[in-house]
């Protein structure tokens, strides 16, 4: 009997020890891996290298910069600021992880200014687009060439094939606007319901100018705002302005928002 007692209390302390053991091993790496400490990435977007580095390193967290030799330039953001970064702003990490940035370029850099004149505005706009230029203002101008640019300039100075300038700019161009003189026809197009820069887009399609752009309160992204109104009616038929030798193309102005109530007509 005493032989089952000795070794039932050697199986208990057996198992007691491993127990322990166990427990011993099982809080040693939680303590050592940081188990259930996160850190929450903080937001570095549009932040210069400088607050980045302070703000990762105060937090305990690394971090690595991708391409830093052959860095593109991205205009929605400050020149040497940061554009992009992973993990993904508040998501949740443990200590010592590094986080990927991507930083904008220290520089815009220069693009030749194609050959436009005398080019359709549609294939000159896709030109201009295909140098990462943008068409700015439009300006209507006399000439028995309907729809065809005339002249270009950038910040009111003209500007020729071949000359540089800094990529993402926008050229105002003159078009021409054919026969009779002093009159040209437009239509208002249809903006409800599209993001400003398609907005954008259909209007210069249309050979108007963007106007005043007014913002809702209730904005969080401004990557995708919605059009939810605007200030000249649209048009199936066709509307004539009337001006002298040469003039800026109306403009309409645009309501945007983020809010989707506000596209409810």
């Amino acid at each position: 009997m005493k032989k089952y007692k000795d070794l039932i209390v050697f199986i208990f302390s057996v198992f007691i020890s491993l127990c322990v053991f166990f427990l011993m091993i099982d809080f040693f790496l939680k303590k050592h891996t940081n188990y259930n400490q996160l850190i929450e990435v903080p937001d570095v977007l549009g932040m210069s290298f400088q607050e980045t580095h302070n703000i990762i390193m105060d937090l305990n967290l690394n971090y690595k910069i991708i391409d830093g030799n052959f860095r593109d330039f991205n205009p929605k953001f400050p020149i040497g600021s940061i554009t992009s970064q992973n993990p993904y702003p508040f998501d949740k990490v443990k200590e010592g992880r590094s986080i990927y940035l991507t930083i904008n370029a220290n520089k815009v850099p220069l693009t030749s200014f194609p050959d436009i004149s005398d080019k359709t505005f549609r294939y000159a706009k896709n030109i201009l687009e295909s140098v990462n230029l943008n068409v700015g203002d439009i300006f209507y101008k006399n000439d028995i060439a309907r729809h065809v640019v005339l002249k270009s300039e950038h910040n009111g100075l003209s500007i020729d094939k071949s000359d540089s300038l800094p990529i993402f700019s926008k050229v105002d161009l003159y078009i021409g606007t054919g026969l009779p003189k002093n009159q040209f026809g437009f239509k208002v197009p249809e903006l409800h319901g599209l993001l400003l820069q398609d907005a954008v887009n259909r209007l210069k399609k249309n050979f108007l100018n963007l106007g005043v752009v007014y913002f809702d309160n209730l904005i969080e992204d401004s990557l995708n705002l919605v059009v939810y109104k605007q200030s000249e009616e649209p048009t199936n038929s066709t509307k004539f302005f009337n001006f002298s030798y040469k003039t800026k193309a109306p403009s309409v102005d645009l309501w945007v928002t983020n809010d989707s109530t506000q596209l409810i007509n």
